[in-house]
């Protein structure tokens, strides 16, 4: 009877020239280990949104007068969740105070295509609380291109490229009619950012 002992090489093959690994699958120590994979991280700071044409408005209110009360304004593909009048009015009052700036855009830009409305057409959802911080600034149209002159409006995270007059006015309906409707309720939303949060759908 012959006894036969087992056990792990770790040395090139001498017919590949390749070295072997050891039962548990790990390379021997001088053999260069490959890095391990680091997770990355990924955040969406904001979202530019260019609009023409009359932008269709939709709201849907749940849970009136409670604590969980939301308001969804829908602004074409983008919807904008408000729980506060506060929120509602400072954009509001913000986008109205932009409307000497909006004396320069033309009457109306041709669309390509009608835009959709409501929650099953979003192309971005965006949280907003506090009082966001509403800023303008005009662009020229640029020589040689299709791009028209444009009021470019950040709302909070949302940066707004409207193009023509038609536009402005549909928004600036929309913001005030969510003010209305939210009206002077400012109870605690829970958002203390004054830029809210934009998320991708």
């Amino acid at each position: 009877m012959t006894a036969t002992t087992s056990t792990d090489s770790t040395s090139p093959d001498a017919t590949t020239g390749r070295t072997g690994r050891s039962r548990d699958g790990s390379l021997p120590a001088d053999v260069p280990q490959p890095e391990p994979v680091r997770p990355g991280a990924c955040a969406v700071m904001g979202v530019v949104v260019r609009v023409a044409g009359t932008v269709p408005v939709r709201l849907d209110f749940s849970h009136a007068g409670t604590r969980e009360q939301q308001l969804g304004l829908s602004l074409g593909t983008v919807l904008v969740y408000l729980r506060a009048g506060i929120t509602a009015r400072a954009v509001a009052d913000g986008w109205a105070n932009t409307a000497v700036l909006a004396r320069g855009l033309a009457m109306g830009v041709v669309g390509k295509r009608p835009m959709p409305v409501g929650p099953s057409s979003v192309a971005a959802m965006v949280r907003m609380g506090g009082v966001p911080r509403v800023t303008a600034a005009w662009f020229d149209a640029v020589a040689g291109t299709t791009r028209p002159a444009m009021l470019r409006i950040q709302t909070g995270p949302v940066t707004w490229e409207v193009c023509d007059s038609a536009a402005y006015r549909s928004l600036l309906a929309g913001w005030r009619q969510a003010a209305q409707l939210l009206g002077d309720d400012d109870a605690v939303d829970g958002i203390d950012s004054t830029q809210g949060e934009a998320v991708l759908s």
